[in-house]
C-alpha cells in the first residue's frame, strides 16, 4: 500500500498502548482507520503506566508504529520517582515534537487535561509548520466533580485552547456544537463515532450454552458514568419476576467501587449474593469470552454532563458480537439506534422501566434474535473503523486547502 509520507500523522497520548482501555482501542481504531487509506500514523506514548517491561518501548501493534518517549514503557518504581520520570517525559516529548515535526505533519491531540502542556505543544507544533488536532470524546474536564478548579480549567481550554486549534474530531453531535462554538472559523471540524475493529468482535453467540444465563455489563463501578446501582436494584427486581435463574456479571473490583456500601445494601436487599458477579480486571480474550456467553448487555446511562457529550465505546463492542442490549434514552446512541431493532431502549433513571426490558429479553427469544442481528448489522456499517477511514483522509486534506 502507498503511503503518503506529506501527510505524516503522529497520534500523541498519555495512554497506555497498546494494551489499555477504552481510549486505548479507540486509538487503535482511529490509527487502522488512516492507515487503511494509506495516511502514514503512528502513535508516540509519553506516560509509563506498565509496571514491567513486557511492551517493548518501540515496535509495531497490528500493523500501527507506535514509540514511547524515551523507549521504554516500563514505569518508574516508587511515587516520587515516577513523578521526576513523568515530568521528564513532558520535557522529551517537547524535545520530540521540536525536532521530528515537519511542515504539514499532523499532531492529533490524544492526552486529555494538561493544558499547560497543550499550549507549548500547539505553539512549537505551528512554529514547524504542522497542524494540530485535538480529539474530542468527552466534555472538557467534565466527568468528575465541578470544582472552582476543575471549572477554571475548562474556562482556559476552551477559551484559549479550542480557537488555536485546526482540526477537531468529535465524537458526538453536541461536541460538535461545542467545538463550532469555541473553535476558530478556520477549524475544520469532523465527527466521528464510536469505533470498533468489528472483526475482532464478530463474535460467535454461545448463551444458549451458559448454566445460568447472564446479563453481562463490561464498564466501571460508579453510578455517575455508568449508573451501576440502578443496573443491580433493576437485576434485583428481575430476579423476582422470572421462574428461572439469571445472573449478573460485571467487570471490576467491588471493593474499590465508591458505591461499595450501597452496592452490598441491593444485593442483600433482594438477596440475589449468589447471582451477582464481580470479575476484576480482566484481559481482552476473557472479556470475549464473557461477551459471546452473555444473553444480553446493558447500558444504563444517566442524564449528566458527563453522558450527554459522551459515546460509550462498549456499545461498538456489545453490537459487533451481536449482543441484545438495553440503553437508556440519553446522549448520542440513540442518534444511531432504533427502539425494538437493534436495541431496547428506556427513559433513563426509570428502574421499572428497565427492570421489563430485562424480563421481556430473558423471556422472548424471538426478539433477542432480532435484535443481535440488526444490531451486529447497523455496528458494521456505522462503527466499524474501516467505514471511516476516507473521510478521515478528507479531514487531512481539509485541513491543508485551509492552511
Amino acid at each position: 500500500m502507498k503511503v503518503y509520507r506529506e501527510m505524516k500523522v503522529y497520534i500523541i497520548t498519555r495512554e497506555p498502548f497498546p494494551i489499555g482501555m477504552a481510549a486505548t482501542n479507540r486509538i487503535i481504531c482511529l490509527a487502522k482507520a488512516f492507515r487503511s487509506t494509506g495516511v502514514d500514523c503512528s502513535v508516540v506514548i509519553f506516560r509509563r503506566k506498565y509496571t514491567t517491561n513486557s511492551i517493548p518501548g518501540i515496535g509495531f501493534f497490528e500493523g500501527i508504529p507506535y514509540k514511547y518517549i524515551g523507549g521504554s514503557a516500563q514505569r518508574a518504581k516508587g511515587k516520587l520517582k515516577a513523578k521526576f520520570q513523568s515530568f521528564f517525559l513532558m520535557i522529551q516529548l517537547l524535545v520530540f515534537l521540536t525536532h521530528r515535526i515537519k511542515s504539514g505533519n499532523v499532531i492529533y491531540d490524544f492526552f486529555g487535561k494538561s493544558n499547560i502542556l497543550k499550549s507549548i505543544m500547539i505553539w512549537l507544533v505551528h512554529k514547524n509548520g504542522g497542524f494540530c488536532v485535538r480529539e474530542l470524546c468527552e466534555y472538557p474536564f467534565g466527568t468528575g466533580k465541578e470544582t472552582k478548579k476543575i471549572v477554571k480549567q475548562r474556562k482556559y481550554a476552551l477559551n484559549r485552547l479550542f480557537p488555536q486549534y485546526d482540526g477537531i474530531v468529535a465524537i458526538s453531535d453536541a461536541l460538535v456544537d461545542l467545538a463550532k462554538h469555541y473553535c476558530s472559523p478556520k477549524c475544520v471540524i469532523q465527527k466521528v463515532p464510536i469505533l470498533v475493529d468489528f472483526e475482532k468482535y464478530n463474535l460467535p453467540d454461545e448463551s444458549s450454552q451458559a448454566s445460568i444465563p447472564y446479563i453481562f455489563h463490561s464498564g466501571t463501578l460508579y453510578e455517575q458514568k455508568d449508573g451501576i446501582l440502578g443496573m443491580i436494584e433493576a437485576f434485583g427486581r428481575a430476579v423476582k419476576e422470572l421462574d428461572f435463574p439469571v445472573k449478573f456479571i460485571s467487570t471490576g473490583y467491588k471493593e474499590k467501587s465508591p458505591h461499595i456500601y450501597e452496592i452490598n445494601s441491593i444485593i442483600k436487599k433482594y438477596n440475589i449474593e449468589d447471582y451477582v458477579v464481580f470479575t476484576g480486571y480482566i484481559n481482552e480474550e476473557k472479556l470475549k469470552m464473557y461477551l459471546k456467553g452473555a444473553s444480553m448487555c446493558i447500558i444504563n446511562k444517566y442524564p449528566n454532563q458527563q453522558n450527554r457529550y459522551c459515546f460509550s465505546t462498549k456499545l461498538g463492542e456489545y453490537m459487533a458480537a451481536g449482543k441484545p442490549i438495553i440503553i437508556t434514552h440519553v446522549g448520542e446512541a440513540v442518534n444511531w439506534l432504533e427502539n425494538y431493532k437493534d436495541a431496547l431502549i428506556v427513559e433513563p433513571q426509570d428502574i421499572q422501566a428497565l427492570t421489563n426490558a430485562i424480563v421481556k429479553l430473558f423471556c422472548n427469544k424471538d426478539l433477542r434474535n432480532a435484535i443481535c442481528n440488526n444490531a451486529r448489522e447497523t455496528c458494521h456499517q456505522a462503527f466499524d473503523y474501516k467505514c471511516h477511514g476516507r473521510s478521515l483522509k478528507h479531514f487531512l486534506q481539509t485541513l491543508k486547502t485551509k492552511d
